[in-house]
């Protein structure tokens, strides 16, 4: 399975990224600890992510940057 992950925000305590999966055309989100390898048992759909009100400003910055890149991406040059 071929991934593109993407880190959207990380400290001390771990690390919130992206992870796509182009094979099937999804969308996740992950937390992940420091030295931990991605692991589909925890992905989150970018809609829960969305959905939830963030756990600490880690969480919030990784809202405010996946918003963002939303935010360019359909901006167009």
């Amino acid at each position: 399975m071929t991934l593109l992950a993407y880190s959207l925000a990380a400290d001390a305590q771990g690390t919130w990224r992206i992870v796509f999966v182009p094979d099937d055309l999804h969308l996740y989100v992950e937390f992940s600890r420091p030295n931990a390898g991605s692991n589909p048992v925890h992905w989150q759909c970018v809609d829960d992510f969305l959905a939830w009100r963030p756990t600490g400003a880690l969480h919030k910055d990784a809202l405010d940057r996946l918003v963002s890149l939303i935010c360019q991406s359909m901006s167009g040059p």
